[in-house]
């Protein structure tokens, strides 16, 4: 599988973001197999036609739709006659600047197994955040010395203000500077889905009490850590099943099922469909 690799020195400097119109870049490349990327993208799609697969599910495109995709996560893009800016970035370029290495899952539409990675934004919202994706490129395109400090403080504006527009349409609380716990699961859940799957590992792991956390990311996401881990459990089970030639025998002993039938069961519940029959239908 193709992995598209994030360009540090494109510009003969080091700048860990990228950002450009998709009518002016005509060596972007929509890969239509599947493939994955080593960085946080942003598409903002003014107009476009096609789809896009993520996460396993398909997305037609409307006009003024934005999606967001995350690190090693697999997608396929199906997309023509594409207007708007396609935004790409390392989590350094932010973590390291606001000593914060939770940034990006502070961010409800980044690692959430639970909601579309996608939504249709307003068009006053979408004009306002368009002022800054324009300064931004001005900035890369006549960098200087300070340059680094606007293109961050215009970004943490854009990224912000997408998580409220988002966390808005998908009746989900719009806070980043809550609970630590909240942002630390998510991030634990990302490194350990494959072979945690119960909430007292979790809450060991994190030296907190089963039930606070659960308080805790109810408050926050609608959803127990149970069902978190399980959307997210879910979600790297269609993976295995879309993207590779394993067995669900493999599969199984991959993600630390004790037995198959255990995986089938689990997945026939949330999914209501077999493995077997979830991987022909695609």
């Amino acid at each position: 599988m193709r992995v598209f690799e994030f360009d540090s020195k494109k510009y003969g400097f080091e700048l860990m973001m990228d950002l450009h119109r998709f009518e002016t870049n005509p060596n972007l490349d929509f890969e239509s197999k599947p493939h994955t990327i080593d960085f946080y993208e942003i598409m903002f799609l003014e107009e476009s036609k096609g789809n896009v697969e993520l996460n396993n599910q398909k997305t037609q495109l409307t006009p003024l739709m934005i999606l967001f995709a995350s690190p090693h996560q697999k997608k396929r893009n199906k997309i023509t006659n594409a207007r708007g800016f396609h935004l790409v970035f390392k989590d350094d370029f932010l973590a390291n600047f606001f000593s914060d290495k939770l940034f990006v899952h502070r961010l409800q539409y980044f690692y959430n197994a639970a909601q579309p990675q996608f939504f249709q934004i307003d068009t006053a919202d979408y004009e306002l955040i368009k002022i800054c994706l324009n300064e931004i490129t001005a900035e890369i395109k006549n960098y200087t010395s300070d340059s680094k400090h606007i293109i961050r403080s215009l970004l943490y504006f854009v990224l912000t203000k997408l998580n409220r527009c988002y966390s808005k349409q998908y009746c989900l609380s719009k806070e980043t500077q809550g609970n630590p716990e909240i942002y630390t699961f998510k991030e634990v859940l990302e490194i350990n889905i494959r072979s945690m799957h119960k909430v007292e590992a979790y809450a060991a792991l994190m030296n907190i009490d089963r039930n606070k956390l659960n308080k805790i990311l109810k408050s926050y996401s609608g959803l127990t850590a149970q069902q978190m881990i399980h959307h997210r459990l879910l979600q790297e089970i269609k993976t295995e099943l879309l993207y590779t030639d394993k067995t669900i025998s493999e599969i199984a002993l991959d993600l630390n099922f004790s037995e198959p039938n255990n995986l089938s069961r689990f997945f026939v519940k949330l999914a209501n469909i077999s493995p077997s029959e979830f991987r022909k239908a695609k």
